[in-house]
């Protein structure tokens, strides 16, 4: 059996060929802690840093670097399955009846604002807190993740597939976009759409709060000691 400290020093050792994620290092670690065991049973004239010299050789010329990328694949393909699962739960029950009352609501203030002008004005200021919180909750979501220490392929990926709901001010009052030609000339459609438009980037904006914070949980579960 290798010692503590002899599996302490293979984190060294993935550090210095190139692992800087902590994550793949724990699993490497394992890994070569096992094979280097077995290798010491087969011959028990091995020394520690024999029997991982002989492991690692088993990687080949490219060591470790094929291990980083599939898992980095891995990772992001499973991060992306888990933020669609948690984007379609709004239009699940019993999420659906809060998506459908948000939208109902906006189509019932577009019929109560006659004015074309009152509108626009109207989504203009929905796309503009929409922005707010976006920016609000991003800073939530970096403080959550302030106490990690080590980096890690599994929580980079709470960076990715963020929504910049600022761009729909940009987008959606564009004067092609609908062909209409000012701000004040918003009929009754295209509001409808753009309300869509509108409720699709906060459900897409909540269900990547919800993918972030389960991402944090995991990873205090998993690798406690990245935080620590």
């Amino acid at each position: 059996m290798i010692t503590e400290a002899q599996y302490e020093s293979l984190f060294a050792f993935c550090r210095k060929h190139y692992v800087q994620y902590y994550d793949v290092q724990v699993e490497l670690a394992d890994h070569l802690s096992e094979a280097i065991e077995e290798k010491m049973k087969e011959n028990p004239k091995l020394s520690f840093e024999q029997a991982l010299d002989e492991v690692y050789a088993g990687f080949g010329i490219k060591g470790f670097a094929d291990i980083v990328a599939t898992r980095m694949e891995m990772v992001s393909k499973k991060s992306r399955k888990q933020k669609w699962k948690l984007f379609f739960s709004y239009f699940t029950v019993p999420k659906i009846a809060m998506t459908l009352c948000m939208y109902a609501a906006m189509l019932l203030i577009g019929k109560v604002l006659t004015q074309e002008y009152h509108r626009g004005l109207f989504l203009f200021a929905v796309g503009a807190c929409l922005f707010v919180f976006e920016i609000v909750y991003t800073l939530k979501m970096h403080k959550l993740f302030k106490q990690q220490k080590k980096e890690m392929i599994l929580t980079s990926e709470r960076l990715s597939g963020i929504i910049h709901s600022g761009i729909f001010i940009q987008i959606f009052f564009s004067n092609r976009f609908f062909g209409y030609t000012e701000l004040d000339q918003m009929p009754f459609l295209p509001y409808a759409i753009i309300s869509l438009m509108l409720l699709l980037i906060f459900i897409s904006l909540l269900a990547h709060r919800d993918f972030v914070k389960e991402l944090h949980r995991n990873a205090i579960t998993l690798y406690p000691k990245a935080f620590a």
